[in-house]
């Protein structure tokens, strides 16, 4: 793993030096793909954290478009599965993910991006004589890194994020019950540019 990001960095590093258009940012763009990530999520149970984190893989696709030069509109539906033992949780979201990117006049793009949805998880605890739960409730968060440009329409994204998601049962009245989720991600995309 240590390898693949090494690699990746190289590749992104020498991306830096090729000469392209530099068109990502521009009003009318729309940007296609996703980010792959490693996450710590902490769990909270009636407003008290865990004592320990889980660590997670996972993939969004990722959907944006540029209303104006460096202001993007996204969409980022979200998937994950996580099991332990007999336990498992299947959750689905949809976030609105606007986005301001930075135009450095070069290959390269700082961002920072709002994140803000519904999520609805559904769990299974591997006893068929209990009623399991499911819950939904609001997903929030905040991302930021830079993209880089290589060739002329593609771009590999590094950032780092942070989420919070409440799942409180239907007739709660505890503390927020939930996931604190902060993560490094790696995306790739690609982006569909106007002609000017």
């Amino acid at each position: 793993m240590k390898k693949f990001f090494s690699m990746l960095i190289v590749l992104i590093l020498v991306s830096g030096l090729s000469i392209f258009a530099q068109n990502y940012a521009n009003k009318g763009n729309l940007e296609l793909g996703g980010d792959l990530g490693f996450n710590s999520t902490t769990s909270v149970f009636n407003g008290e954290s865990a004592n320990e984190s889980a660590s997670e893989f996972w993939f969004n696709p990722f959907a944006g478009y540029f209303i104006t030069d460096g202001i993007e509109l996204g969409v980022m539906p979200t998937f994950y599965t996580w099991s332990f033992g007999d336990y498992s949780e299947n959750s689905f979201g949809i976030l609105f993910a606007p986005a301001y990117v930075f135009n450095l006049h070069s290959c390269w793009y700082p961002f920072i991006q709002g994140r803000v949805g519904y999520n609805t998880s559904s769990y299974d605890d591997g006893d068929p004589e209990t009623n399991d739960p499911s819950s939904s409730g609001l997903e929030w968060g905040v991302a930021g890194g830079v993209k880089a440009q290589i060739g002329e329409a593609a771009l590999i994204n590094l950032g780092l994020s942070y989420t919070q998601i409440t799942m409180n049962p239907e007739n709660w009245d505890g503390d927020r019950i939930g996931n604190n989720v902060f993560g490094a991600e790696v995306g790739f995309t690609v982006f569909l540019p106007t002609s000017k």
